[in-house]
């Protein structure tokens, strides 16, 4: 029988122990690789929807300071409106328009009958 020495059986045993643990070993690589994918995938999906939150803040205050310009523009044309509206309805012009334009003449008395 032939002899060997002790490190080449240590030898031998560390390549066949190592050839055992070795795909254990790309196994738990593998787990922290995914594990490291999926918590920055977590982290990058957090920091979107962040970053898409504060924009979406951003754009609807500039909407509201718009609509709000609108609304006092608005506002103001209303108010404009309502006095031309009461200009027009006011009775002085009516009468004004009623003598001037169209010729007539305020009523005598025995014109006007009163009816109850």
């Amino acid at each position: 029988m032939r002899s060997y020495s002790i490190a080449a059986w240590t030898s031998v045993g560390r390549d066949r122990a190592s050839s055992l643990l070795k795909p254990r070993v790309d196994q738990i690589r593998r787990f922290d690789l995914l594990q490291s994918l999926v918590l920055g995938g977590a982290v990058l999906v957090v920091v979107l929807f962040y970053v898409w939150q504060h924009i979406q803040v951003v754009r609807l205050g500039y909407q509201v300071e718009y609509l709000a310009g609108e609304r006092a523009a608005l506002i103001q044309q209303q108010k404009e409106l309502r006095l031309e509206v009461a200009r027009l309805v006011s009775l002085r012009r009516v009468e004004e328009i009623a003598r001037g334009q169209l010729g007539l003449t305020s009523p005598k008395s025995g014109q006007v009958i009163v009816i109850e």
